[in-house]
């Protein structure tokens, strides 16, 4: 038997009728949990799910398209109900929930800011935002650039979180840190860069503070 005979042979698939497009997705999604997005190819899903990779291709073109679905399976998690209240406080409640529920999945920042995805969770998140800023007077073009502001602050700080925070050593950070070269730096309350919940809520106020000022409506 050629090689290519053997590679062949070792992926027949031994799934018994055809696989569904969320059983794909659920089953990256916790490919990714295990080992990353990098362990994330086609050959390795098809391979768990017991199919072969064009049966995958079927649903899904290409792994961006894939990536895509996945990020809508994250961000279904942010929707729900919001609260009968000022625009500021649901832009609040909606950033905190978009925030968890990147941070519920591995490299969940990463799978949603990559993806450009025109399914309900997005353009429902997406509606809801632009929805409190009409309320909040905003029109236009500003409308739409306050919230990609408020997106991508919460998509930034879940990427941090995920990614930077397990590069970063604080004793190893202060040691470098010369009062005389760094005084500011070798001074200041560093430890606090990691408390990831108080740094995003504090962040997050200011965007909505700074997005009331601008607002055109009485305040």
């Amino acid at each position: 038997m050629s090689i290519r005979g053997r590679r062949d042979s070792e992926h027949t698939g031994t799934r018994k009728g055809p696989v569904r497009p969320e059983t794909v997705v659920d089953t990256a999604l916790a490919l990714v949990s295990r080992g990353g997005l990098e362990s994330l190819t086609m050959r390795r899903l098809s391979d768990t799910l017991g199919t072969q990779p064009p049966a995958l291709y079927r649903l899904f073109h290409d792994k961006d398209a894939l990536v895509d679905a996945m990020a809508e399976a994250i961000l279904a998690n942010a929707l729900g109900p919001l609260p009968a209240a000022s625009w500021e406080d649901r832009v609040s409640v909606l950033a905190g929930r978009l925030r968890a529920a990147m941070l519920g999945q591995r490299d969940g920042a990463r799978i949603v800011g990559g993806s450009y995805s025109t399914r309900r969770p997005n353009l429902t998140v997406a509606d809801s935002l632009l929805a409190a800023m009409g309320d909040a007077g905003f029109t236009g073009e500003e409308a739409i650039w306050a919230v990609t502001t408020v997106f991508s602050y919460v998509l930034g700080e879940v990427l941090e979180q995920q990614q930077g925070h397990l590069k970063v050593d604080l004793d190893e950070v202060r040691a470098s840190l010369s009062p005389e070269d760094y005084p500011h730096l070798a001074n200041s309350a560093l430890p606090a860069i990691l408390d990831f919940d108080a740094r995003f809520a504090f962040g997050l106020r200011l965007i909505i503070t700074g997005l009331r000022e601008r607002t055109p409506l009485p305040r």
